[in-house]
């Protein structure tokens, strides 16, 4: 399969947050490895939620792409899924962290309240 664009793309925030990590941790050699897990989900978000680790090494079915000068890596089944999302780093009253906001998920509508409309 050819990959057209990025595994993911990293916001300036998101990115200098990432940096802050993996200097604090003394972890500039790692991975960041990103999950997907199915269920449990908002809709809005097909039905997926996400997670970052840092890893010392990726696993024998991680795919691994080197990207604004991080090590990037995830499962070979959620590529596809994950191909083109955008790591985002939000501060607000209600929440302080990473987010991933994934292209690949078309759904119409969604009742959480938590997304802009379009």
């Amino acid at each position: 399969m050819q990959k057209s664009q990025p595994l993911v793309l990293f916001t300036p925030l998101a990115r200098q947050k990432l940096g802050e990590v993996l200097e604090d941790e003394k972890a500039t050699e790692s991975y960041l490895k990103i999950e997907v897990y199915q269920g449990q989900g908002c809709a809005c978000s097909g039905g997926y939620r996400y997670a970052l680790s840092l890893e010392k090494a990726p696993g024998e079915s991680d795919v691994v792409e080197s990207l604004d000068g991080l090590k990037v890596m995830a499962a070979k089944a959620d590529v596809d899924i994950l191909r083109g999302s955008k790591i985002d780093f939000v501060e607000s009253l209600q929440k302080t962290g990473f987010k991933i906001e994934n292209p690949n998920i078309h759904v119409e509508a969604c009742g959480c309240g938590g997304h802009e409309s379009h």
